[in-house]
């Protein structure tokens, strides 16, 4: 008996190697995006003038300002988010439903005073785990999907965030004014005006 050879289907393997590249690419994106983000290290004193106070900060002072102002603002919020000044960056820290999964996304920033006495905040890097995105389309999902306060503006085009301390000053008896932002020693200095009448 003489055994015919087995003809080879070209298909199946072109098949096999699609799924297996597939399963192999699922695998790869899950384990970037449920990958923890690293998050920045946090880390006073106060002097006065006539009518005005001009405070300076450091690291862990801003840092526990903004948790405390966070946590009032997104008391009954479903999203929470995290702002956190480190060395380099000032970064937005968050957690967001991926695939069915939810993953940590980390937004750097530059932070800069501007003329206005207000902080622009200039992005830099993103994480979503450990999957880079365009930091355009997070900004736009944060935009949309997350809780700001009215004195906080996103500009996605530009990939910045204002933090407009004029606005945020308009309901208050007192000013905020940035006057001057280092990231490299860690101080912020803040003039606070109260009004005389």
């Amino acid at each position: 008996m003489h055994r015919q050879p087995r003809k080879r289907n070209p298909w199946k393997w072109a098949f096999l190697i699609l799924a297996t590249l597939v399963v192999i690419f699922i695998g790869v994106v899950i384990d970037k995006t449920t990958a923890p983000v690293s998050v920045p290290k946090e880390i006073s004193a106060t002097k006065q003038a006539d009518t005005s106070v001009e405070v300076t900060l450091n690291r862990k002072q801003v840092n526990a300002l903004s948790a405390n102002y966070l946590n009032k603002f997104l008391k009954d919020s479903k999203v929470k988010y995290r702002f956190v000044v480190g060395k380099k960056y000032a970064t937005v820290i968050g957690r967001t439903k991926f695939l069915g999964a939810t993953v940590q996304f980390s937004l750097n920033f530059i932070p800069q005073k501007t003329s206005q006495g207000n902080i622009l905040l200039r992005a830099k890097g993103l994480a979503v785990g450990r999957l880079n995105l365009p930091i355009r389309f997070v900004m736009a999902f944060l935009k949309k999907n997350y809780k700001l306060p009215q004195w906080v503006s996103l500009n996605v085009k530009k990939e910045t965030i204002l933090l407009d301390l004029n606005k945020y000053s308009q309901d208050k008896s007192v000013q905020y004014t940035a006057k001057e932002i280092n990231m490299t020693n860690g101080t912020f200095r803040f003039l606070i005006t109260i009004p005389t009448k």
